[in-house]
């Protein structure tokens, strides 16, 4: 696996992403070229929580790339300063001169963020998937999901009701007896199956429903000619990690990221 062809075909897909499963209020940047690279920036005050995967502050690059500068944090930050956000995050992924970058961010005043990883997995074989489960597990669509947010409540990524009915966009439910208890979703991006939005409500656990919904989202895949599968998680959701790893993805390498805080 090409780990900087994946990277910025990732950040390409964060940006399309973003473009269909984000409110208008979310201020989006694409850059290339001198001063700032080819990073895309988020900005939004309203959500500039302690966490990385929370906080929509953000910037995503690839490495040192073409364009960039030892002054290029600086302008992110006063970038971001001036919008009032008080912290945000880059999430940084293979790319050239990975060493120089790290340099650049901690001498701009940027920590590492070290209480967690951010790992990205592929799977690329093409063996069926076996997994067992009493609950119902089947593609919805925008209408069933809509009936269903009521009794899902916070279950719901906001991303996977917002994406619901969207060109490239497959959603699924687990249901038990009739009643949706967990959900997970597919969006196909250029060849790419990308696994998203998936949870389960708290009652419902280790009735095998993720692992059910990754061989659902693997099997559609396969089906609508996409070359590999990949999902993102963290470390520390230790159940989420392993049922990835189970259904044959492997870690192919680990965002960096790195936090300004005023």
């Amino acid at each position: 696996m090409d780990k900087i062809g994946l990277a910025l075909k990732l950040k390409r897909l964060a940006a399309w992403l973003d473009e269909r499963c984000q409110p208008d209020s979310l201020i989006r940047k694409q850059f290339h070229g001198f001063p700032l690279g080819n990073c895309y920036v988020t900005i939004d005050p309203a959500r500039q929580g302690p966490f990385a995967s929370a906080n929509m502050n953000r910037v995503y690059m690839c490495g040192t790339e073409p364009g960039m500068e030892s002054d290029s944090v600086g302008r992110l930050i006063d970038m971001f300063a001036t919008e009032g956000v008080k912290r945000f995050f880059v999430w940084l992924s293979p790319g050239p001169e990975m060493d120089v970058m790290r340099r650049w961010l901690e001498h701009g005043g940027l920590s590492r963020i070290r209480r967690t990883g951010y790992p990205t997995l592929c799977r690329c074989s093409h063996s069926p998937l076996r997994f067992q489960t009493d609950l119902e597990v089947r593609e919805v669509s925008a209408e069933e999901i809509e009936a269903a947010s009521d009794q899902l409540g916070e279950t719901v990524w906001p991303e996977y009701a917002r994406s619901a009915g969207e060109e490239g966009f497959f959603h699924y439910m687990a249901f038990d007896d009739g009643r949706p208890v967990a959900i997970a979703t597919l969006c196909v991006f250029e060849d790419l199956g990308y696994l998203m939005a998936a949870a389960t409500a708290e009652s419902h656990r280790k009735r095998g429903a993720q692992q059910s919904l990754i061989a659902k989202r693997i099997e559609r895949a396969e089906q609508l000619g996409c070359s590999v599968q990949v999902s993102e998680t963290l470390y520390m959701l230790e159940h989420s990690f392993r049922n990835l790893r189970r259904a044959g993805f492997q870690e192919v390498y680990e965002k960096e990221v790195y936090e300004w805080n005023a």
